[in-house]
């Protein structure tokens, strides 16, 4: 995350607006040697950061209280929406493969 703000992306008040929203603590930054490079890195700092048994609980609990919520996670369950995005990648596909042969 470090990185992303050297860059001048103002990550900790983009966390902070989302733990904000979100109910949780303001997010405090840990200085600690990095594990790993690339999009692993990137990925074990987020699991890092991300309090994940506060989320879990949100979920939990908006699952349990929300209609719409519950209705919502019904829905991207369901097979008709996997097969929705299943046709979608197909036509993302095909596309890419009608461009690389016209483009020869």
């Amino acid at each position: 995350m470090k990185f992303l703000n050297d860059l001048g992306v103002d990550v900790y008040t983009i966390i902070n607006q989302i733990h904000d929203f979100l109910g949780f603590p303001p997010f405090q930054p840990r200085h600690r040697i990095r594990r790993g490079v690339g999009i692993n890195g990137l990925l074990q700092d987020l699991l890092d950061v991300l309090p994940l048994e506060e989320l879990k609980a949100l979920f939990d609990l908006k699952l349990q209280t929300s209609e719409y919520f519950k209705a919502f996670v019904e829905g991207i369950q369901s097979e008709e929406f996997a097969v929705s995005i299943h046709c979608i990648y197909l036509s993302y596909v095909s596309c890419c493969l009608w461009y690389v042969h016209t483009s020869v």
